[in-house]
């Protein structure tokens, strides 16, 4: 087991960072894909994703589907993360703010890679528990 500290002050499951992990891969893999295939479309007037055949192009929508899903849940918990953690200069805040306000998940993709990253480490073993009644 195996469990990760945020900023060597707060506890997050192994499941949060693997969530926000796969939230950004998968909104930057399919972001790449779809410019990919808007530049052939846009050059050669060729879509490359409506000519895949069935199982691949339902993989796709799928993979789709979860980056949009994931876009979402990433944009809310860079903000949480941005509100309740972070705690830089008012410079370093306020250029953070402004790219989670205009890059909307492109922004909090950017922030989790860059900011979030940084202070989240992993701690191999079980977790320690502190406090509470013991009778």
């Amino acid at each position: 087991m195996s469990y990760y500290i945020l900023k060597d002050k707060h506890s997050i499951p192994r499941f949060v960072f693997l969530s926000v992990a796969s939230w950004v891969i998968t909104l930057a893999g399919v972001s790449i894909v779809l410019l990919v295939d808007w530049g052939i479309s846009a050059t050669v007037h060729y879509s490359v994703i409506e000519s895949l055949h069935g199982p691949l192009r339902a993989f796709l929508n799928l993979c789709g589907a979860y980056a949009a899903i994931g876009g979402i849940c990433l944009y809310v918990t860079m903000w949480v993360y941005w509100i309740a953690v972070e705690r830089s200069s008012v410079l370093t805040r306020i250029v953070w703010l402004l790219a989670l306000l205009i890059g909307l998940p492109y922004g909090a993709m950017i922030y989790a890679y860059v900011v979030w990253r940084k202070y989240v480490t992993k701690v191999n073993g079980s977790q320690p528990l502190y406090g509470g009644f013991v009778g």
